[in-house]
């Protein structure tokens, strides 16, 4: 007995030995790898790379041919995307005043000009190059600028752009039109550049001198461009549209299968954003409660609307993914006698890009919200659902005409014309995204049990996209879990009448709504009901 007590007493010292360390690298903050990326490797890794891999991919041919879905893996159980460090429910939630659209995720007023700006470094990376400055109050801001000719073009264009991602939910730096002269900027006592060999090398009076001799200037002779706020924190490298960290406890589902990741194919192709991409992302470790944690940004929004590198965004942007396999084996079968949507765009158009060069070329013409394709297939674009396109489309819905001009005023366009053009064509484009992905699922939505009925909203009536008077609404009741049926409802209002019976002494209730139009029925929405009212939603994938 002696013996047992002193081998069970051994094993509970070393046990508790062993623990000690366990317990304190489990409070420790995890250590997160920097991911490196750039626009060369995300061109190659999407286009070559992960081209080849899913062709060897059996589960994706399988759910090609059998027609099954991917549903994403982080919504709640009422078909909405939670709170994280991606993403932060905001306008689709509770409506933004006009102060809050038009500030977006601004700080400050933009960089201090009480005394001359310090270039830092120069910024050769990405598409459009520029400085990165310190102001008078010490903030540290990256400043980019408008090709000669096209003034405003890209710089009205991201910060603009940052104040609809911002107020849809994402994570954005702060974005500022800024103005200054030659004299509100200079050079630090360590400022470096790279030459375009690549080599670094110190900044100059000379090679400042230079680079401003080939920006374009306003009428009153400022240079003009959009100011983004370096954000807090450690920069661990850009965030992957396919994987999760795996250290990471607030990373647990694969980006690919994040409905917020999926639908940016539909928010960038509703801002015509088609440089949407990883190396246009930013992973930023900060420090928060005491623990390290990670928040995920969108930056570089200098693509959107009608604005691209060097100038107006050409018209194929939108039609043909940067290297689009299936456009060029069209091409070489049709052998030159098949005019594509965008070429038919582009003639029409007179080869010519809209008229102001502070709009570029940005129209709806020959738009498709299926259709649509950004600079790169990312999988997660490609495995988007009807119920990721329908939560997408909702939240693009919700905002008004009114909401639309408030955020275009942001980027503080010279001539009244260009912003109305740019409001007009951003409301028209938010109907047809709107339209389309409403008639992809059962758009109905805000869910509630008032007086013995399941009350809801049908957005694609309230929107105006369908006669209310030519539907009607019909559900399959079951019990969670089971096929059987046990009742079957039908109503041309917007609402349903219950059974108590169904939900009492705890039970619970499946009712799974579809809305038909003539003979044609929608996809089911199950929303299931218990005690309380409403306690889960679904959206057919």
């Amino acid at each position: 007995m002696k013996k047992h007590l002193t081998v069970n007493s051994l094993v509970m010292t070393v046990t508790m030995i062993l623990a000690v360390p366990m317990v304190s690298r489990a409070s420790e903050s995890p250590k997160f790898r920097e991911r490196e990326t750039t626009l060369c490797k995300d061109v190659f890794d999407q286009n070559i790379y992960y081209e080849g891999v899913n062709q060897l991919d059996l589960g994706r041919w399988g759910r090609k041919i059998f027609r099954k879905e991917i549903p994403a893996a982080n919504v709640n159980v009422f078909d909405e995307v939670p709170d994280s460090s991606f993403f932060t429910n905001r306008h689709g939630r509770r409506r933004l005043s006009n102060e809050e659209l038009a500030k977006g995720s601004a700080e400050t007023a933009g960089p201090d000009l009480s005394a001359p700006m310090k270039i830092t470094k120069g910024k050769q990376q990405g598409l459009h190059p520029g400085f990165f400055i310190e102001d008078a109050k010490g903030d540290r801001y990256c400043l980019k600028f408008d090709n000669e000719g096209s003034l405003e073009l890209a710089t009205a264009a991201e910060v603009a752009a940052s104040r609809f991602y911002h107020a849809i939910g994402y994570h954005v730096p702060q974005y500022t039109v800024l103005r200054f002269k030659a004299e509100d900027i200079t050079i630090g006592e360590n400022a470096y550049t790279y030459d375009d060999t690549g080599f670094r090398k110190k900044m100059t009076p000379e090679i400042l001198e230079q680079y401003l001799s080939f920006l374009p200037v306003t009428e009153d002779g400022e240079y003009l461009a959009s100011a983004s706020k370096i954000v807090p924190g450690k920069n661990v490298g850009h965030l992957s549209f396919r994987s999760r960290r795996q250290n990471d406890p607030e990373d647990p589902v694969n980006h690919r299968d994040r409905r917020e990741i999926r639908a940016l194919s539909v928010f960038s192709a509703w801002l015509n954003n088609n440089d949407i991409r990883e190396s246009n992302t930013l992973e930023m470790a900060v420090t928060e409660n005491g623990k390290t944690v990670l928040k995920r940004y969108l930056f570089d929004f200098n693509s959107a609307f009608g604005a691209a590198a060097g100038g107006a965004k050409p018209p194929m942007f939108g039609h043909e993914y940067a290297i689009d396999y299936g456009e060029i084996t069209k091409a070489v079968f049709a052998l030159g006698f098949w005019e594509k949507p965008w070429q038919e765009k582009w003639r029409r158009a007179r080869e010519m890009p809209h008229k102001s060069p502070a709009i570029g070329y940005f129209s709806n013409d020959q738009f498709d919200p299926e259709d649509h394709k950004a600079q790169l297939p990312y999988e997660a674009f490609r495995v988007l659902t009807n119920a990721d396109g329908f939560w997408a489309a909702k939240i693009i819905a919700s905002f008004t005409d009114e909401d639309i001009r408030t955020m275009v005023k942001a980027g503080r366009y010279s001539r009244p014309e260009d912003e109305d053009y740019l409001v007009q064509t951003l409301a028209e484009r938010r109907d047809l995204i709107a339209k389309y992905w409403f008639s992809k699922a059962a758009p109905l939505d805000a869910f509630e049990v008032l007086n013995g009925k399941l009350v809801f909203k049908d957005l694609a009536v309230r929107h105006g996209f369908v006669d209310g008077n030519t539907i009607r609404y019909v559900a399959e009741v079951s019990r969670p879990g089971k096929k059987k049926k046990i009742a079957a409802l039908e109503s041309r209002e917007p609402s349903l009448v219950l059974d108590p019976s169904w939900t009492a002494e705890g039970g619970k209730a499946e009712l799974r709504i579809r809305v038909v139009c003539g003979e044609e029925e929608s996809p089911y929405v199950k929303v299931v009901l218990g005690g309380a009212g409403v306690e889960g939603v679904r959206h057919e994938d």
